[in-house]
């Protein structure tokens, strides 16, 4: 029985376990690929906590792929309601230089 643990533990390489052991994760450097954005973004991202849950392992952070896609999910914003929606602004120059002439010519035209 000793010998036939042998050749098993012979005929299987010693990282083939590592692929089970942290399956269904990606690396930071996967995640910021994704993303489309550099390494220190999701540093920053992970201190301001604006990111999604992870695990650190020594040094390295991996991000459960699960966890991702829901922290997706939670953060999704709908679009703009209204196509080209202009914001209210404050009356400016020419706004204010508008209605000054409106308010003298009323006066020109009322004799004052």
């Amino acid at each position: 029985m000793d010998q036939d643990i042998a050749k098993v533990a012979e005929a299987t390489p010693a990282h083939a376990g590592d692929a089970d052991f942290l399956d269904g994760f990606i690396s930071e450097e996967q995640y910021a690929r994704q993303r489309g954005v550099t390494i220190r973004t999701c540093q920053r991202d992970r201190q301001l906590r604006k990111a999604p849950p992870y695990v650190k392992l020594g040094r390295c952070i991996f991000y459960r792929i699960e966890a991702v896609r829901e922290w997706l999910i939670r953060n999704e914003r709908a679009g703009k309601l209204v196509p080209n929606f202009q914001r209210a602004r404050w009356p400016g120059k020419r706004l204010r230089r508008q209605r000054t002439e409106v308010v003298h010519a009323i006066e020109k035209a009322s004799g004052q």
